[in-house]
């Protein structure tokens, strides 16, 4: 697909997920991470597909390959979106004392490399992208050369603090 009609792509689908947002569409509460539910935006499905169309944008401008989304990296990027939503947090380290490797290792993938990065409050995907990439640190993980996979997590926390958090765990096999 050429850039331009990519980027058209992109933003329409952007535009159709804040207004499905602005439409203020309730939040549907989701088993997560094996424990209790939480809540989940209803634009969810929209939120993380334009999550992994900006990351996947910016790594193919730097002459990276594309992530594809893997469902034990979802998991672990789920459950901790919402045990951060639960503590309105951005820790990497989860309630329960556990750290990245840990629950990757819980939910059954097996990596060889593997990153995080979290956020708090960002109203789109773009934003999350856009702070991502302004952040070295950040930066670095959503550019890792070796990740070829994705997990994303997206919780809503509860009112009145009502506000997105955002995981995405990147990763490689062994």
């Amino acid at each position: 697909m050429p850039p331009t009609r990519r980027l058209l792509s992109f933003h329409l689908a952007l535009l159709l997920g804040l207004a499905a947002l602005g439409a203020g569409l309730p939040p549907h509460r989701a088993e997560a991470g094996g424990g209790a539910g939480c809540a989940l935006p209803e634009a969810s499905a929209t939120l993380r597909a334009e999550l992994l169309a900006g990351i996947n944008a910016e790594r193919r401008a730097r002459g990276l390959p594309a992530l594809v989304l893997n469902a034990a990296l979802d998991r672990a990027a789920q459950g901790h979106a919402c045990d951060n939503a639960q503590r309105h947090s951005i820790s990497h380290d989860s309630a329960d004392g556990s750290h990245l490797q840990q629950r990757l290792r819980r939910v059954g993938y097996d990596f060889h490399i593997a990153a995080e990065n979290t956020g708090r409050g960002f109203a789109t995907p773009h934003r999350a992208v856009e702070w991502w990439m302004n952040s070295p640190h950040h930066k670095d993980n959503m550019l890792l050369r070796q990740a070829r996979e994705i997990g994303i997590g997206i919780a809503l926390s509860e009112a009145p603090d009502s506000r997105l958090h955002w995981v995405i765990d990147l990763g490689t096999t062994q």
